[in-house]
């Protein structure tokens, strides 16, 4: 067994390289085009939270939360906005436990 480059080319190598490489066809591989349909196996189960924010959305609520955006953006300017750390906490850990329960559900 010779590990390594071969001394002599291959005659298919040889044949690919000149563009006279035989064809998958004539060769006895012939290739399908006709695509089977299978049932769509995926599903999407939206969190409630991912349900409100598209019914505020449905309402129109996207102008109001523009002008807050931009009323909270000019707090920060002026240096009077202040966070609320117990009001952001009590909002990760009620996330946090609306995941852990779509989670243990699921399995």
């Amino acid at each position: 067994m010779k590990i390594g480059k071969p001394t002599e080319p291959q005659a298919a190598d040889a044949l690919s390289r000149a563009g006279n490489a035989p064809s998958r066809a004539a060769a006895g591989h012939s290739r399908s085009t006709a695509v089977e349909k299978t049932a769509p196996v995926d599903a999407v189960h939206l969190s409630p939270a991912s349900r409100n924010l598209v019914a505020e959305g449905a309402q129109g609520e996207q102008t109001v939360r523009a002008q807050k955006v931009e009323d909270v953006k000019a707090a920060i300017r002026e240096g009077r906005f202040s966070v609320n750390a117990h009001a952001v906490a009590d909002k990760m850990i009620a996330q946090a436990a609306e995941l852990l329960e779509v989670l243990s559900r699921s399995k």
